[in-house]
């Protein structure tokens, strides 16, 4: 019997070609020895295995919810040995023309579970109805009976109008966990009263979250409600459903593993929101009987252009929440993730000189080994597809440099552009050996592969408790033990605030410190709620954080002309804000918010600005109660808020909420139960102390809030301008306004108008915006010592250094401060230095002595509004529905019409330059591509969705953005050495682009 053949991923992914299209592995390519034919390796374990074949040509990325080209099907392989016979399973519905993904194997190892999408013109049937939909719909393949080969097929879900992914057995005969853009429940019921499926955060294809259903396929549920796809669910050993959530608010864009219960509560990211690395996909759980018990393997890529490549990682998961924050003392600082090859394999884009792995999947068998998809590093060199060893270091450096023009990257002689020929190898981390399984035909690639074998069944979740009541009002509740339980970052701790926080007279620390009394906290210290909640401390009065803002999301519609020019210029999707309820001494809040929806949360200051960006949403089940630590809490110990502090009484509260006080309740647990309406979201931000007896001595209540738009207590402070309705903030409607408004003397923009450097006035200019939008939203070009811009070179894409704006809406993952105490207008029209940054202090100072005193020129009530307008990311229109913002439904212009005529265009001209921009855990910097949200990944159908959000006018082409901006010269707008432009209006492919939009033009 010949041995198998074990070779270092030194070798391997040093090797510029592993696998050669006939199925030969090639060793000589990476520095000597004879070819060894790839059917003689036996693989241990003889594991059979499923996969799917697809042609590599497709455009997988992270971004892409269901990707498809013609050519694909369900394989199954007798053994996971090169020289195991192959069967194709489905050809007899796809017949060449459909396509295959996610096989997922039952946990008895008799059923697989698949997605599968066919043309209706495929005349096949299953169980005397026709097989076939057009849409990717969910299988059953029954090995229970005829073994491997033999069994029978059975479509579970059939839908002619909706997509489902990616299936998974719950355990004990629960049903199933899928992910399809069905929206169940959030497409009749999105925001302002609209039906309608959402498209996700890039305004591109509609949004894939979880649904469960029955073994049978009714009953199906949406259990998730995230703006951006959730991808990949599998179940853990404790029952949980794990999976890849898209992350994506404002400038966080990144994947992140997530868990969920199968009834979809206690929702929760398990690990990576601020980890190195963009995005997990295929996160599974490692053997649990095994040496990595606890960790999971993952693939971490960019967001896009990668092919679903990235690096294999082993993460510690169990003792980790994130890289280098361990879970208590006795663990490493350092750690939480690793590769787990030898070879580092490139975790953003560009060349991987050791290739490209993808779809891990631990085997539970004892071994710890790992099937995977492997593509070699291969290019093309002058036209010829070459192996990446055969490149010289010079070659090597060019590929690697992003920063130099996209014009001359492309006339590079080599270039990484070669479609992925993913095959499947077994991994064993222990001696890094990588076994050849699979090797795919030219043209196709093998991916997602499981093993067909039985696997140790994951225990129940047991249901959560649910109240009733508010159940039947759909509602849930969100119950936090105190806003100062922050982690390292500090998001909500003294790093968020200024002086000028200090309430008049306060003498202590904003937030006081104390050392923790968790023995395991890693935390030097944590906030001492002890001496916050008492009124007889001089803290009490000086707690920063009064009231919780609570904003559901507004979903981009699909087929939505103008989406984009009707955002503005910001990285945020519209939304609308619900409403606000107080923070309580202790830090605490507890609040019901409607349930199945989009939930964004920010602390507010006592003048309505938020002292931290809330960057994900978080959602409740009907009648659910989530609780959490804190605010950005670490995933460890006991909350501060709890113990011996959350059962002190201070001597100085009323002697009737200190008799009503629980055992284990926060002060707002006892206050919702003495008074279930403080549990009521209100439109307006009104506080009053009901915990200080002031009758004792040295006792001071807290300052009484009480900031309205209308019924102020003072009529002067009540705004005379249009009040928001429903929450939602539209520019033009509510801040133009501001600037017009007659105060007397002047307004606005007596001073601020178009001979003035900051033009506050309601001209409409060149982009279909008035001007002061752009004023207030767009930074100066920054001008060299010749008084020209400087440029500069973002991922081959050049732009216009830029000094920063009015207006500051940069918020991720390393930098959650409030956008309106962070914006330089907030400050001017305050009168207070808050949290902007030297740079925008330079550019723009504060007026001159001589002019009006501008703190003064805003009455509370509109700096209310102008900090919730800026908090929420400062839309140009958060209601895509307001007949004034332009956008509409264009049903004339039709898919097939775009991917035959225009999608070709734009993959030639355009997506060079219009990729999509992760985001990592570093603080967002200035204006960048980043804001360039005309993002093309090569999913037809999400290239469409946001294609239509570039259109503006089907009666006038020439104006849309899709026409007008490549045509002109400079575009980009850093371009210096233009001479013509991307899109001449004079050629035939501008013709064809301005033809297919003038199609959709309907005349009365």
């Amino acid at each position: 019997m010949k041995q198998p053949i074990l070779f270092s991923t030194r070798t391997l992914l040093g090797c510029a070609s592993a696998l050669a299209a006939a199925g030969v592995l090639s060793l000589s390519a990476c520095g000597g020895g004879s070819k060894t034919d790839a059917s003689t390796v036996t693989v241990q374990g003889d594991v059979p295995i499923v996969y799917a074949k697809r042609v590599n040509t497709i455009g997988l990325n992270p971004t892409n919810g269901g990707p498809t080209a013609p050519g694909g099907d369900l394989m199954i392989r007798e053994k996971s040995s090169p020289s195991a016979p192959e069967h194709n399973m489905t050809t007899q519905f796809t017949m060449g023309k459909g396509d295959v993904a996610t096989p997922e194997v039952s946990w008895d190892g008799k059923k697989i579970l698949f997605s599968m999408r066919c043309p209706t013109a495929n005349a096949v049937q299953v169980g005397g109805v026709a097989a076939c939909t057009g849409h990717w719909n969910i299988w059953e393949y029954d090995m229970t009976t005829g073994g491997l080969t033999g069994g029978t097929f059975r479509r579970v879900t059939s839908s002619t109008n909706d997509d489902d992914m990616h299936p998974v057995y719950l355990p004990a005969g629960q049903g199933i966990v899928f992910t399809s853009n069905r929206q169940t429940e959030s497409m009749p019921n999105q925001a302002l009263g609209h039906s309608y499926y959402a498209l996700d955060e890039y305004e591109r294809e509609r949004v894939f979250n979880l649904h469960t259903m029955a073994l049978d396929g009714s009953g199906i549920t949406q259990i998730s409600f995230n703006q951006s796809h959730d991808r990949n669910p599998v179940i853990r050993p404790n029952g949980q459903i794990m999976f890849s959530r898209w992350d994506h608010v404002g400038g966080r864009n990144h994947f992140k593993v997530f868990t969920v219960n199968p009834d979809g509560t206690d929702m929760f990211v398990l690990y990576g929101s601020h980890s190195d690395g963009n995005s997990f996909l295929h996160p599974r759980d490692m053997d649990p009987s095994g040496k990595y018990a606890g960790f999971l393997t993952s693939d971490l890529m960019p967001l896009q252009r990668t092919h679903e490549g990235g690096a294999l990682m082993l993460i510690d998961a169990a003792n980790y929440s994130e890289q280098n924050t361990p879970a208590k003392k006795s663990v490493a600082a350092v750690g939480g993730q690793v590769q787990a090859t030898d070879k580092a394999i490139n975790l953003d884009r560009g060349v991987s000189t050791f290739g490209r792995i993808t779809g891990p999947y631990p085997l539970w068998d004892g071994t710890n080994r790992v099937l995977v998809s492997y593509r070699p590093c291969e290019v093309t060199k002058n036209g010829v597809v070459v192996p990446c060893s055969t490149l010289s270091a010079a070659e090597l450096a060019l590929l690697a440099d992003m920063d130099r023009p996209i014009a001359e990257t492309q006339a590079d002689p080599v270039q990484d552009n070669v479609p992925p020929p993913y095959a499947v190898y077994m991994f064993d981390p222990a001696n890094q050996s990588m076994l050849p399984v699979a090797t795919p035909p030219a043209g196709f690639m093998y991916v997602d592969v499981a093993a067909i074998q039985a696997r140790t069944e994951p225990t129940t979740v047991a249901a959560a408790p649910l109240d009733t009541t508010l159940a039947s009002q759909h509602m849930g509740t969100l119950d936090v033990r105190s806003v100062y339980d922050t982690d390292g970052l500090g998001r909500m701790g003294e790093g968020m605030l200024a002086g000028a926080d200090a309430n008049p007279g306060c003498t202590a620390p904003l937030i006081p410190q104390t050392t923790p009394v968790d023995v395991n906290d890693t935390r030097a210290t944590v906030a001492d709620i002890n001496k916050m909640k008492d009124p007889a401390n001089a803290a009490y009065n000086c707690a920063p954080a009064r009231f919780i803002r609570a904003v559901r999301a507004v979903a981009p519609p699909t087929s939505m002309m103008k989406m984009r020019s009707s955002l503005g210029e910001t990285e945020f999707e519209a939304q609308q804000v619900l409403g606000y309820a107080p923070i309580e001494p202790d830090g605490s809040f507890k609040l019901n918010v409607p349930a199945d929806t989009p939930i964004a949360l920010a602390v507010i200051d006592a003048q309505g600005r938020a002292l931290q960006t809330h960057t994900n949403w978080i959602q409740v089940r009907p009648g659910e109660r989530r609780t959490c630590d804190g605010c950005h809490s670490p995933r460890r110990g006991a909350p501060i808020n709890s113990g011996a502090t959350v059962n002190t009484v201070p001597a100085g509260i009323l002697a009737s909420m200190a008799s009503a006080h629980q055992s284990g309740e926060t002060m707002a647990d006892t206050h919702v139960r003495l008074d279930p309406t403080a549990a009521m979201l209100k439109p307006d931000m009104v506080s009053t102390d009901i915990w200080a007896d002031t009758a004792k001595t040295g006792v001071t209540a807290r300052p009484a809030v009480a900031l309205r738009f209308t019924g102020n207590a003072n009529p002067a402070d009540d705004l005379v301008t249009p009040v928001p309705v429903n929450g939602v903030i539209n520019y033009p409607t509510h801040i133009q306004p501001l600037w017009n408004r007659d105060r007397g003397a002047n307004t606005c923009t007596t001073c601020h108008n178009i001979s003035d450097h900051t033009d506050l006035s309601a001209t409409i200019g060149g982009d279909g915006r008035v001007v002061s939008y752009d004023r207030l939203m767009i930074g100066d070009p920054q001008l060299d010592s010749s008084g020209r811009p400087i440029i500069f070179f973002d991922d081959g894409v050049p732009m216009i250094q830029r000094l920063d704006a009015l207006v500051n809406t940069a918020a991720s993952e390393g930098e959650a401060g409030g956008l309106a105490r962070k914006s330089r207008l907030m400050e001017i029209l305050s009168g207070q230095s808050l949290m902007s940054d030297d740079a925008a202090k330079a550019a723009h100072p504060n007026p001159p002595s001589s002019a009006p005193d501008h703190s003064k020129m805003l009455n509370a009530a509109e700096k209310r509004l102008l900090a919730e307008w800026i908090d929420t990311g400062g839309k140009y229109y958060n209601d895509p529905f307001d007949p004034t913002s332009g956008t509409r439904m264009v049903p004339t212009l039709d898919e097939d019409s775009f991917i035959a005529s225009v999608y070709p265009i734009l993959e030639s001209t355009c997506a060079g330059c219009h990729q999509a921009r992760g985001s990592d855990n570093k603080p967002t910097g200035a204006t960048s591509f980043t804001n360039n949200r005309f993002v093309l990944t090569g999913d037809p159908d999400g290239d469409w969705g946001v294609t239509m959000t570039m259109v503006s006018d089907t009666c006038h082409p020439p104006v849309d953005y899709l026409l007008a901006r490549p045509s002109t010269i400079p575009h980009p707008d850093g371009a210096t050495s233009q001479t013509t432009a991307v899109l001449p209006a004079n050629s035939a492919n501008y013709a064809t682009i301005a033809n297919w939009i003038a199609a959709g033009c309907l005349t009365p």
